[in-house]
């Protein structure tokens, strides 16, 4: 695969907001955008900045995180995920 190659990933995460889950953009090993969703808080990340600071862009490369092709989702669910962030923090 080619260390450009964009992949997609949707994975069970627990913050102090309680059980959600994370959507990953990812080039290669470096994960460029990320979505949370816990109940009613949206927030999205990359790296130009972040909509909450509780919740920045993730610093591990992609393969420390422990997932597996039960993860992967499209590019289009995430694209639809980033969206509903980028609309749920202009509303703030």
């Amino acid at each position: 695969m080619s260390s450009t190659q964009k992949q997609y990933f949707k994975h069970w995460a627990e913050s102090d907001l309680g059980q959600g889950n994370v959507y990953l953009e990812a080039v290669g090993d470096v994960i460029v955008r990320q979505v949370e969703m816990y109940r009613s808080v949206i927030t999205w990340a990359d790296k130009h900045g972040q909509s909450d600071e509780r919740f920045v862009l993730a610093d591990q490369p992609l393969s420390w995180f422990d997932l597996d092709s039960d993860d992967g989702i499209t590019a289009t669910e995430f694209e639809a995920a980033w969206k509903k962030a980028k609309a749920a923090s202009a509303g703030q």
